[in-house]
């Protein structure tokens, strides 16, 4: 009896070092590069794109948050730069709360993606001209330079 028992016992350790050996394994021969980072985008039917860290319960919300900065430069030509979400001019917190049902699709960001990148040293993050910023959930007329 004795001796089934320190069997069991013996056969459940090496299960439990095989299996560490392996998780260990695994992650010490992954580079990390394409591994999901914690930061996701959200695309919305209005047509932003929030990015930030994702959370679902108990509502979709995301922290951290950046987003898609629309502008025109001094020839008129459209311009793109990422914005982080409380530069806005009316001061909100770093935390955006969704609606589910406007959500369109949404995906993790891998390590290696260079606006993780951009989060995670934001010095290195050039907006449009300040002049010329639109907030988001604007559109920007390309050939006024005005919001609509």
């Amino acid at each position: 009896m004795l001796n089934k028992k320190l069997l069991g016992i013996l056969v459940a350790v090496i299960v439990v070092l095989v299996l560490v050996g392996v998780w260990v394994g695994v992650k010490l021969t992954g580079n990390g590069a394409d591994e999901p980072s914690e930061y996701s985008a959200v695309y919305l039917s209005s047509g932003d794109i929030y990015f930030g860290k994702l959370s679902w319960f108990p509502w979709p919300k995301i922290k951290n948050v950046w987003y898609i900065q629309r502008g025109v430069d001094a020839q008129n030509q459209p311009q793109l730069g990422l914005a982080p979400f409380t530069s806005v001019f009316w001061g909100p917190v770093d935390e955006v709360s969704l609606n589910p049902k406007e959500i369109l699709f949404w995906t993790r960001l891998r390590e290696s993606s260079q606006l993780v990148q951009a989060f995670r040293n934001p010095q290195a993050v050039q907006p449009p001209p300040a002049n010329q910023q639109v907030s988001p959930g604007q559109q920007q007329n390309p050939t006024s330079g005005n919001p609509q």
